[in-house]
């Protein structure tokens, strides 16, 4: 039985991929983008925005041009894998004002590794401690950078 190609679903990143840069270009537009001897604040993400605008028209040429096979979607466990570690990073941003932003990885990593994926307590806890830990004296106290604090102050 031959298995129907959705070109829509082939050209999604693509797309997306195209207006992620469209957007980066927009969020830099007023910034400059050299600056005496320089490169200005723009200079990157402009170059990021037009090397992934690039790779994102070859991505919906392809996917529109008949040289795309059927999708094979990873099993349904998977798929909730995916989909429980993107609500954990849609919900960083979310954590970060309310808990600060090293409880906030601390409690992220916790959900990704014990709910999402489902590895042992103890390990999980090991890798929190560890992974905040390093956070917090590396930005916080090498860097000297003001993190965003939640409402206990951490």
């Amino acid at each position: 039985m031959e298995r129907r190609v959705n070109r829509f679903a082939h050209a999604a990143p693509g797309l997306t991929m195209l207006g992620l840069a469209a957007l980066m270009v927009a969020g830099t537009w007023g910034m400059g983008f050299w600056d005496g001897f320089t490169a200005g604040p723009a200079f990157f993400p402009t170059l990021i925005a037009i090397s992934g605008a690039i790779l994102a028209v070859l991505l919906v040429v392809q996917a529109t041009s008949g040289q795309v096979e059927a999708i094979d979607w990873p099993p349904p466990p998977i798929m909730r894998r995916l989909g429980l570690v993107l609500a954990a990073i849609v919900g960083f941003p979310v954590l970060s004002p309310v808990l600060g932003m090293i409880p906030a990885v601390g409690a992220v990593l916790a959900f990704v590794t014990v709910v999402a994926l489902r590895q042992p307590v103890a390990n999980s806890l090991i890798a929190v401690a560890v992974t905040t830990g390093l956070a917090y004296l590396i930005f916080v106290r090498w860097l000297g950078m003001a993190l965003p604090r939640g409402v206990l102050g951490f």
